[in-house]
């Protein structure tokens, strides 16, 4: 089992979910954390892990919100932040089950693709394309995850739109943690060594980080 690769995966799941309280609370995303998720949802096939990132730098923010995140107990830090990352990665379970909707999800996502050689994958027609998408097939499985905030924002299209947008990356990046070994129990029994992962993969970063 290679840790590197699974605190990788789940550093995307993280780092999605950040997105998703980000818009939220303030109505728009951190556009260079959020781009290469796009970029990885749209990359069905790929050499390693890193591959499906661009660089380890993309995760950064995922990689210290599981460190922040899990070393403050099996609780975490941000309930909120635990609660979403929880629902995120049981709804993949959900989804691992349905093979249909499954080649639903990769024949659309290749079409997508196509859409961004003409364009940004920030560009709220793709944003709005993979959006789509999440609600003709993650919205019809069982779990659903209920996003709570400004009813008035909530109820802007383009909003509603980023969320499910951020929302399909970490299901994506749930999808590689769990087939690279990824497991819930992890996140409770082996989370010092999530954390110590993580801290290890940020030393090895050069470029600087703000907040």
């Amino acid at each position: 089992m290679n840790y590197h690769h699974i605190t990788l995966s789940l550093a995307g799941v993280f780092q999605g979910v950040q997105q998703v309280i980000r818009i939220v609370d303030n109505g728009y995303e951190n556009e260079s954390e959020l781009e290469p998720l796009l970029h990885s949802l749209l990359k069905l096939e790929a050499d390693d892990v890193i591959d499906i990132y661009g660089s380890v730098s993309n995760v950064e923010r995922g990689l210290r919100l599981i460190r922040d995140q899990l070393q403050h107990g099996a609780t975490g830090k941000n309930p909120v932040l635990g609660r979403y990352v929880a629902t995120v990665l049981n709804l993949e379970r959900q989804l691992s089950k349905q093979s249909g909707m499954l080649d639903v999800i990769a024949a659309r996502i290749i079409n997508i693709k196509r859409l961004t050689e003409h364009t940004s994958v920030l560009d709220e027609t793709i944003i709005k394309a993979i959006a789509d998408l999440y609600t003709d097939t993650i919205s019809n499985l069982n779990l659903r995850i209920q996003v709570v905030g400004n009813p008035e924002r909530l109820k802007q299209p383009l909003i509603q739109n980023k969320i499910r947008s951020a929302l399909f990356c970490s299901i994506r990046s749930a999808v590689l943690w769990r087939q690279l070994g990824g497991k819930r129990r992890q996140l409770i029994f082996q989370r010092k060594h999530l954390v110590n992962t993580a801290n290890e993969i940020l030393q090895s970063i050069n470029t600087p980080y703000t907040r």
